[in-house]
């Protein structure tokens, strides 16, 4: 609050401005990165959405938990195939299997899963290339990708399940030779196989599964960082605000000397730091607008009194205008949005011509249609 609108500011006053100054621009430092974090995280938390909603009766969790209970069947009868082949580590070749069946069943899963067709289709529409290209166009395009794969994937289906049927045959022949076993291929035997069929048809979703937790991760981490950040914003803001009104309390004349953008802004943030839409009226920076103030100034009699104002606005803008004979005032300042006027210092001539200073505080807000009407002392 102005106490000294006439008298220059105190060296104590102007040192703990600079420190309010200084706050406010570290403040303003935090909500760019908000900002910055918050263009990052939203794309990807509208893409995460979308893909839930896509992929919603898909069934991709109970797909998931089968082809983990099939991989360890199928490794349980099929390890005896694997020590055939790495005596060491049969446990390597598992895994390349797992690894092998999660890849193939990517390449199929284009064609057998309309939701997954549907899940492509909308993250080709995201491309700024197909933007004008018709959805049709689109649509054929993925399906046409779906089927290239999905030829590539049956290829490669059939050879690692002839590897496996072939490994074990050769492991019975042996085990026979070896006088282990006297029964001949059987239905246990083909096992391996079966599973193997099951564990790429479990596993058609796995690879969706994780690229779906890493983006969540990903925005998880992205999440806590915009929060960070905010609550930085909001620290130094408050510690920003409780500076300058100290300043003003020790003798800063905010009217006579410069307030920084980065004061306004703080005082804009302290406004709204706990309004529903903190991100838009907290985080971004906003864009000053033309805001005006009518006024009309009565004296004590009721009649109409030219005056000279100078007035202070809750964000510590500043502005000055004379009214007209009539006592009437617009008053245009360029500020953010929704503030008001705290502070005015009036100017005007009594009805004995003597030249009287009148200080009025409360809160008037701007763009009123009607004029205030202000009764002088």
């Amino acid at each position: 609050m102005i106490v000294n609108w006439n008298q220059p500011s105190k060296d104590e006053s102007e040192n703990l401005y600079s420190i309010s100054d200084e706050v406010a621009a570290r403040a303003n430092s935090a909500s760019k990165r908000a900002r910055d974090t918050f263009e990052i995280l939203k794309p990807e938390e509208e893409k995460l959405s979308q893909w839930d909603k896509i992929m919603s009766n898909a069934y991709v969790v109970p797909f998931t938990i089968s082809f983990v209970v099939i991989c360890v069947l199928e490794y349980y009868f099929s390890r005896e195939i694997y020590r055939d082949i790495l005596p060491q580590a049969p446990w390597v070749i598992g895994i390349g299997i797992i690894f092998i069946s999660i890849v193939i069943a990517e390449l199929l899963v284009g064609m057998l899963s309309s939701h997954t067709r549907n899940k492509r289709f909308y993250e080709e529409k995201k491309i700024a290339s197909n933007a004008s290209t018709p959805d049709s166009d689109i649509i054929k395009g993925v399906f046409r990708h779906a089927r290239g794969q999905f030829i590539f994937g049956v290829i490669l289906f059939i050879a690692i399940g002839g590897a496996i049927f072939y490994f074990s045959k050769e492991r019975v022949a042996r085990e026979i030779a070896a006088g282990i076993r006297e029964s001949a291929f059987g239905i246990q035997d083909i096992l391996p196989v079966l599973f193997y069929v099951l564990e790429v048809l479990a596993g058609l979703f796995v690879f969706y599964l994780f690229k779906r937790s890493v983006v969540a991760f990903k925005n998880y981490k992205n999440r806590k960082r915009y929060s960070k950040e905010v609550e930085i914003t909001r620290l130094h803001t408050s510690e920003s605000c409780k500076y300058f009104d100290n300043a003003e309390k020790k003798g800063y004349n905010t009217f006579l000397d410069d307030v920084s953008n980065n004061i306004h802004l703080g005082f804009y943030r302290n406004k709204h730091q706990n309004t529903n839409q903190q991100h838009l009226n907290y985080v971004n920076e906003p864009e000053k607008e033309a805001q005006f103030f009518k006024a009309k100034f009565l004296n004590v009699g009721g009649q109409a009194t030219q005056v000279t104002i100078d007035v202070l606005t809750e964000y510590k803008f500043k502005e000055s205008k004379t009214s007209d004979a009539n006592g009437l005032i617009e008053l245009t300042i360029n500020s953010y949005p929704e503030d008001q006027i705290k502070q005015f210092r009036i100017t005007y001539f009594n009805t004995k011509e003597e030249k009287v200073i009148e200080d009025i505080s409360g809160n008037y807000s701007l763009n009123n249609e009607a004029p205030y009407e202000i009764i002088l002392k």
